[in-house]
């Protein structure tokens, strides 16, 4: 239910208004940057604007993008961890081992990647400001549906991660609409070569 007026105090009214997207056009373009040439028309209408809907915007009535973005974020660290392990090992075992004459550790080729999760996780791949920088790069800025709690100062009002859930949010969307191993790779070839670049 929502209040016939505000409660909050604004000292600036015109400082405080937020514009938000509402051409599907821009969508549809932000769509194609993002997903490819076809990206337009990989997902219906509702689940794209469903996508780019944050919580945060008329106070999550319309539905919001927090579940798909949970589903397209295991998509993301699952794709991420296979890449790791399955890349060329870089770890060398100890070099002055003092009991190398009586025992040898246990070495196994479908095991030799796991070592590689010691360098580097997914969380450092995928992490939001880079994702962030990668909404900003595709025009999803521009279309992704939220409020900023403070209008004055948008990275204080949770920029990064809002626009980190919307790029996850993207990925579940079409996993849920197109399957896994569409999902998959979308996340190899649009955004993880992107971030690794």
């Amino acid at each position: 239910m929502k209040a016939p007026f505000s409660p909050h105090i604004t000292k600036d009214p015109s400082r405080s208004h937020w514009k938000v997207n509402t051409s599907p056009e821009k969508l549809d373009e932000a769509m194609k940057k993002f997903l490819g040439p076809e990206g337009d028309r990989m997902l219906p209408d509702e689940l794209k604007w469903l996508a780019v809907t944050h919580k945060s915007f008329d106070q999550g009535r319309r539905g919001f993008n927090d579940r798909l973005a949970f589903l397209g974020r295991q998509i993301c660290v699952f794709e991420c961890t296979q890449n790791i392990i399955s890349s060329p090992s870089s770890f060398k075992g100890p070099e002055n081992d003092p009991f190398a004459d009586r025992r040898e550790p246990f070495d196994d080729p479908a095991l030799r990647g796991i070592d590689n999760l010691f360098e580097i996780q997914p969380s450092d791949v995928f992490d939001h400001k880079r994702l962030a920088r990668l909404a900003i790069d595709t025009g999803l800025t521009e279309v992704v549906r939220w409020k900023p709690r403070m209008p004055d100062n948008i990275k204080g009002s949770g920029f990064d991660p809002i626009m980190a859930g919307a790029v996850y949010a993207i990925v579940g969307a079409v996993a849920l609409q197109r399957g896994g191993k569409i999902a998959s790779r979308i996340v190899k070839d649009r955004i993880m070569s992107k971030l690794r670049s």
